[in-house]
């Protein structure tokens, strides 16, 4: 494997692995504030593994860099994170829908 490769898989998954432990320290300490608002927590870890590979595929696309122009990154960022938050909306609510027929 690529050396430049293998560093940046690494050092995405150890980053990942300390923003979780931050976040949910954070979701722990906060969590009587948190539960009036939000009782699902279950997205937060695959979230997190998505945003590592989206990370790594996007250091991989551009050469083990980051793009010249910042806004790239960002606006790349910006419409995975709407596309994905409105397929996991999507995919909730027919999930939800179908489980509900069935069950009737």
């Amino acid at each position: 494997m690529n050396p430049e490769v293998l560093k940046t898989n690494v050092l995405s998954i150890a980053v990942s692995g300390l923003l979780m432990l931050i976040t949910g320290i954070a979701l722990y300490l906060l969590r009587d504030q948190i539960s009036d608002n939000v009782r699902f927590f279950m997205p937060i870890p695959p979230l997190a593994v998505a945003a590592y590979i989206f990370v790594f595929n996007m250091y991989s696309y551009y050469d083990g860099r980051l793009p010249e122009d910042s806004w790239v990154a960002v606006k790349e960022i910006l419409y995975s994170t709407t596309i994905a938050g409105l397929s996991f909306g999507l995919f909730a609510l027919l999930i939800l829908l179908i489980v509900n027929f069935i069950k009737r």
